[in-house]
């Protein structure tokens, strides 16, 4: 299945292919995807991380099409 992620800071930008998709295989959850992005902390990321515009847990399941964001504490101008 592929997924649409936006990637936050910190993620393994190498799994995310040239339109923002990544990979997984079926039956993946949102803990899934942060495993394979290599991403520090996933539970404390997870809170802040959006699947199909809504907020998401580790143990969501995720579906060929969906699109995961995340919520940045931080922005800049």
């Amino acid at each position: 299945m592929r997924v649409r992620v936006y990637l936050p800071p910190l993620a393994d930008r190498t799994v995310q292919d040239e339109r923002g998709m990544v990979e997984l295989p079926d039956g993946a959850t949102l803990d899934t995807l942060l495993r394979r992005l290599r991403l520090p902390f996933r539970r404390g990321v997870a809170r802040l991380c959006m699947l199909n515009h809504r907020p998401a847990s580790l143990a969501d399941p995720l579906a060929d099409g969906d699109v995961v964001s995340f919520f940045s504490l931080f922005s800049g101008g």
